[in-house]
């Protein structure tokens, strides 16, 4: 029986078990990451919206419930996803960049990894845009039981690495396309993730958007330029009210 400590069902394990296949931390390299004031939901057609999520089905604050709001049939995807998931209880391996690179982390799937759901037919129908969305799973608690800030970098950065891994797969033809039609993002947008309800600096997010090297056009609210922890663009509830 889990403890009644643990977040939402899910645990942290510290192992040093080095035979587990996890992503090393590379050099920063030259930033491919922009960021600009505006509306993430005013990203062209075709392009991939990417939001920090947690791993219980649940859009129910901040920008994951705008998400919610405006594309219902991804939502129902995503919820989906994770009550399987959950049941399965299946292992995670996460890199503890705390560590040095030294040691590992178990989580439990869907922790540390990304969810890429195509422009659903149901929301496209009710006149939204075609966007694709990306849900990191960086916490596997919200609220209360949010995860410590150390474990959700730990999880974004793997969640990144398995998003980097899945677009490529998607750009090589290597795969038929989450859509069935071999259709592909055109373009990466993202809010300043985890920033907001996860309580983590925008700061050490950003730097590892830099260090996995991906190509993303940060958008943010305006009157935010100044980054601040407590109300910067992705999950605060002046976030929220500022894109709808």
């Amino acid at each position: 029986m889990s403890s009644s400590s643990e977040p939402q069902g899910l645990v942290a394990i510290p192992s040093d078990d080095s035979n587990d296949a996890v992503p090393s931390m590379p050099p920063i390299q030259h930033t491919r990451v922009r960021e600009s004031p505006g509306n993430l939901f005013d990203a062209s057609e075709g392009a991939a919206l990417i939001h920090a999520c947690n791993a219980q089905g649940v859009w129910g604050a901040g920008i994951a419930r705008a998400f919610r709001e405006r594309y219902p049939a991804a939502y129902q995807v995503y919820r989906t996803h994770c009550r399987q998931l959950l049941a399965r209880r299946e292992p995670n391996t996460l890199i503890n960049l705390q560590s040095g690179n030294e040691t590992t982390i178990r989580v439990w799937h869907p922790l540390g990894t990304a969810l890429i759901i195509p422009p659903q037919q149901a929301d496209l129908a009710a006149g939204k845009k075609r966007h694709w969305i990306v849900c990191l799973f960086t916490s596997g608690g919200y609220g209360r039981q949010v995860d410590p800030p150390n474990l959700i970098v730990n999880s974004t950065y793997s969640a990144l690495c398995d998003l980097k891994r899945q677009l490529q797969l998607l750009d090589s033809d290597q795969t038929q396309g989450l859509a069935g039609d071999g259709d592909a993002p055109t373009a990466l947008y993202s809010c300043r993730f985890n920033s907001g309800m996860f309580g983590v600096s925008w700061d050490r997010t950003r730097s590892l958007l830099d260090a996995v090297g991906l190509d993303v056009m940060v958008v943010y609210p305006f009157g935010e330029e100044v980054d601040d922890q407590a109300s910067s663009g992705c999950g605060g509830a002046r976030a929220a009210r500022a894109i709808t």
